[in-house]
């Protein structure tokens, strides 16, 4: 079976090194990318996005919007992944499929990320 492909956008470059680490070791294939143009993230043919919601200087539910607005990503789960207090309404409003808090505990997020991948729907439950 072949890996699972993670699109990451994070600019923070030590939180990218140490998501892409675990996500490796959890046999999952990532690629880091640039945010812009939305339009040529579908290059990268990911089964799921983690989008930090602060890139740049550029708010990462901006991008989701977009990402959901283009016919050949909007099938991808996006995992928004940020500090701020409102992540569940910038998810809900952005049509995001998840949220993580940081600063996170590698076990939710890798629990975020498999639930998304599984095609499940956002649980009650808040991950920290």
């Amino acid at each position: 079976m072949a890996k699972k492909r993670i699109l990451l956008i994070e600019d923070n470059e030590d939180i990218l090194d140490i998501v892409r680490f675990v996500l490796e070791e959890e046999n999952y294939f990532v690629i880091a990318a640039s945010p812009r143009p939305a339009s040529e993230l579908a290059v990268h043919k990911a089964d799921l996005i983690v989008l930090d919601e602060w890139i740049n200087k550029t708010e990462g539910h901006m991008l989701c919007r977009e990402i959901k607005a283009i016919q050949d990503l909007k099938h991808i789960p996006v995992i928004i992944f940020s500090t701020a207090t409102d992540i569940e309404e910038i998810m809900e409003t952005c049509e995001a499929d998840g949220y993580v808090r940081k600063p996170f505990d590698i076990d939710d997020l890798l629990t975020e990320i498999n639930r998304c991948l599984a095609g499940r729907s956002q649980t009650s439950i808040t991950v920290i």
